[in-house]
């Protein structure tokens, strides 16, 4: 089963911090470790956190591996809760996309 997730930098907002302050805390409070990967009870737990994984071809090291952590939906109220900040609410997707591309008008075929 396939979850929205959220990266760091899509998180923060969401919890009126910045990326490096939201990795700082979550470091402190034992969600993340020093890479900004998952450690202790929450390696694992793909309710909460996701680890995304991938290669990029780096130009002196080569081919190099990534982890990329990414919280769920619940695992975004998860964290909001352990750090006692309060979760903005997201609009429904279809606003968004409403938002984002406002109606043109129609063009003439001449």
């Amino acid at each position: 089963m396939s979850h929205r997730t959220y990266t760091l930098d899509q998180a923060a907002p969401l919890l009126n911090m910045g990326r490096n302050t939201l990795a700082r805390r979550l470091r402190e409070a034992g969600v993340l470790g020093g890479d900004n990967l998952p450690i202790g009870p929450y390696r694992g737990r793909v309710n909460l956190v996701v680890v995304a994984t991938g290669t990029y071809w780096h130009p002196i090291c080569g081919w190099t591996h990534y982890g990329r952590t990414e919280f769920t939906d619940a695992g975004l109220d998860h964290i909001a809760r352990k750090l006692d900040v309060p979760l903005a609410r997201l609009p429904h997707p279809s606003s968004r996309r409403a938002q984002q591309h406002p109606p043109q008008p129609a063009r003439s075929a001449s």
